[in-house]
């Protein structure tokens, strides 16, 4: 066909024609960024160059599920250093380029998802040609612009989570979500992100979709990636060891292997004490043989030998299932030790994050600890004690009959929780040497609302009646604390209070949680302000003051981490089973009523490290109950009040003398 200024039109007919008879190119991920890819320091500081896929061998069978249209959803829980990120950009370059379609990028912020598109995706396109000719990053005439991408037959939005979840209407075949746990609260209102986000894919079918949902996990039990990875099939990689072919899982569990010794001549160094990093090495769990990082990463491909064969009948060349059931979603554990990245993951500069961690942690600072969890390990964080489990907690029961005061147990008090349809009530028992022993935990319902509801006489028998002791004697309670935070119930609270008080001549206790008190042992009990100091008439006066009742401040931060250091002092068991420590110990026994170590390990502490100051807060894990748990705070406060702590020795024993005579 002669060329010619007026046969453009011809011209582009006949291109269009022949490229559409050009046999379809199919690539794999992986032979895509072999062929395309070029990375720079912008884009990434692990992997500068042309790409290899192969420096990172455990991502291997990552690639296999990205590329199947039989494994719709994909998720992952990792620390830093692993190179998802780059493995999911590249594996976006490979669909803009050869299987285009409508897709979403989500972000938790919108300066996160800016600083995305204007640095590492402008420069991965600017250099990579064949997605250069397909999309204009040059500079935009408007904000729209920079975040939305438009190439042949697709494009590329880059929003926020909140954004994402609020457009109801739209079904997008492939959505990708960075780091979902920088998002703190419940996105929008609109519950669950996870199933939300599943949702706007629904009408798409799933041999088209792809949803990947991957970061860094935050708080045990708040993280959205580490309940994502709950659902999914839970993948570990097991790497093979050179010298008992043992296959060894390479998630946070790995950090276990890494040792290191103290310095020599009990030298102790300014900034890591006793505990020398430079001789930090990996030690295999089952042979005790070292390895070194290079024959780490020589472990990890030989590791892929072994593996299963998926649903979709790829092997999954190092990975193994712990949810071997689970189909509909893949989920990857990474942690740093899988890492073949060796500036900044050598054994040497992980052994220095975690002794200044510890360091840190000894003076009262988790930040850094909570950090290396997250970053390094690759795992959630749970504060302290917080970090104990209900199943755990069972294994350390007592055994003594409930409902009974036990030996060593010498004075009773209460703690009340204040619900709308019930009472929680927990009963402990004082003894010497600052040990508490429970002696009931339950329940009583009625409508609280209603003051004639035979709820409130249930409660003021219990309180009147006393305990009995295990020689026979009935103790009454010495001092109850009830809460009175909630004011749908307060003026009713203030009521019986003062009843008791005046008319019965208990010693009860009104409370109300206080979370910003310093953290010291004394601000669990605080007095309560004088309501009567005050002869100013046109001062302000509460429904309490009105009435003549005292609000006592309960540190409940404080009071909480107090009853789960005494409870964890029960691992501490000799041979013969006794617990070890004599002081301080929170004992408790077998509960009919049920679900008390469900209860009193319902909450997390959180180390917040986002303010200027770290802060800490405990917070209840989503569907469980704390009514245990806030009971047994106000009976512990009521101890407190009392001064038990503060008895002398012959006090204890005059107690004893009327009790075991």
């Amino acid at each position: 066909m002669k060329r010619t200024l007026t046969n453009i039109s011809e011209r582009n007919f006949f291109a269009t024609l022949l490229q559409t008879f050009q046999p379809i190119v199919r690539l794999s991920t992986m032979e895509w960024g072999r062929k395309y890819r070029v990375l720079s320091s912008t884009e990434s500081t692990i992997n500068v160059g042309e790409f290899d896929p192969n420096i990172m061998p455990y991502m291997e069978y990552v690639y296999d599920c990205l590329d199947s249209p039989y494994i719709p959803t994909i998720t992952s829980i990792k620390s830093a250093r692993i190179g998802w990120t780059e493995v999911i950009n590249t594996w976006l370059g490979n669909r803009i380029h050869n299987k285009p379609c409508q897709m979403l990028l989500g972000f938790a912020t919108l300066t996160q998802a800016r600083k995305f598109t204007t640095g590492k995706w402008k420069e991965y396109v600017k250099n990579t040609p064949v997605l250069r000719k397909r999309i204009n990053v040059g500079v935009a005439k408007n904000k729209e612009n920079m975040f939305h991408s438009v190439f042949p037959n697709g494009s590329l939005l880059f929003s926020t989570l909140g954004s994402i979840i609020s457009q109801k209407g739209d079904n997008i075949p492939l959505i990708i979500i960075e780091e979902p746990d920088d998002v703190k609260d419940d996105v929008s209102g609109q519950g669950d992100s996870f199933k939300n986000l599943e949702e706007r894919m629904k009408l798409v079918p799933k041999t088209q979709r792809k949803f990947i949902f991957g970061g860094t996990g935050t708080d045990k039990d708040f993280s959205r990636v580490e309940k994502a990875v709950k659902k999914s099939n839970m993948l570990i990689f097991k790497a093979c060891c050179h010298g008992c072919q043992s296959l060894i899982p390479m998630d946070t569990t790995a950090f276990d292997c890494l040792k290191w010794d103290d310095f020599e001549n009990r030298y102790i160094d300014p900034i890591y004490g006793k505990e020398n990093p430079e001789t930090a090495r990996f030690e295999c769990p089952v042979c005790q043989v070292e390895w070194s990082f290079e024959q780490k990463t020589l472990n990890i491909i030989e590791g892929k030998k072994y593996g299963f064969t998926d649903h979709t009948g790829n092997f999954s060349k190092g990975w193994h299932p712990k949810n071997p059931n689970v189909t509909e979603v893949f989920g990857f554990i990474f942690s740093e030790l899988l890492s073949t990245f060796k500036d900044g993951s050598d054994y040497k500069e992980l052994a220095k994050d975690w002794i200044l961690a510890k360091i840190d942690m000894a003076k009262g600072n988790e930040a850094p600890m909570k950090s290396f969890v997250n970053n390094r390990r690759g795992d959630t964080y749970a504060s302290g004690f917080s970090t104990l489990e209900a199943d755990e907690m069972v294994q350390l029961r007592s055994n003594y009959p409930e409902h009974i005061i036990p030996y060593e147990g010498l004075i009773p008090f209460c703690g009340i929780d204040v619900q709308h349809t019930r009472f929680a009530i927990i009963i402990l028992a004082a003894g010497r040497n600052g040990n508490i022993y429970l002696v009931s935990w339950f329940e009583i319902f009625g409508n609280v609302f209603n003051w004639e509801d035979p709820v409130w006489q249930k409660l003021t028998d219990i309180v009147t009646g006393g305990v009995t002791h295990v020689t026979g004697k009935i103790l009454p309670i010495e001092c109850t604390s009830i809460d009175c935070q909630d004011g749908k119930t307060a003026e009713l609270v203030y009521r019986w209070v003062a009843k008791m008080n005046n008319e019965l001549g208990k010693d009860v206790r009104a409370t109300r949680g206080c979370k910003d008190l310093k953290y010291s042992i004394d601000d669990i009990y605080q007095e309560p302000r004088d309501i009567f100091a005050s002869n100013d008439r046109s001062a302000s006066r509460s429904l309490a003051e009105t009435m003549g009742v005292p609000v006592y401040p309960l540190g409940t931060h404080r009071c909480q981490d107090e009853i789960l250091r005494r409870i964890a002092l029960n691992k501490n068991k000799d041979e013969t089973g006794q617990v070890i420590s004599k002081h301080d110990v929170f004992y408790f026994s077998e509960q009919t009523y049920g679900g008390f170590e469900e209860q009193m390990t319902s909450c997390r502490k959180l180390i917040d490290t986002t303010a200027s100051t770290t802060k800490e807060v405990y917070r209840l894990i989503p569907g469980k109950h704390m009514d245990t748990m806030a009971a047994t705070k106000n009976a512990v406060h009521a101890m407190y009040a009392k001064r038990v702590r503060e008895f002398t020795d012959e006090k204890w024993k005059a107690i004893e003398r009327y009790i075991y005579e």
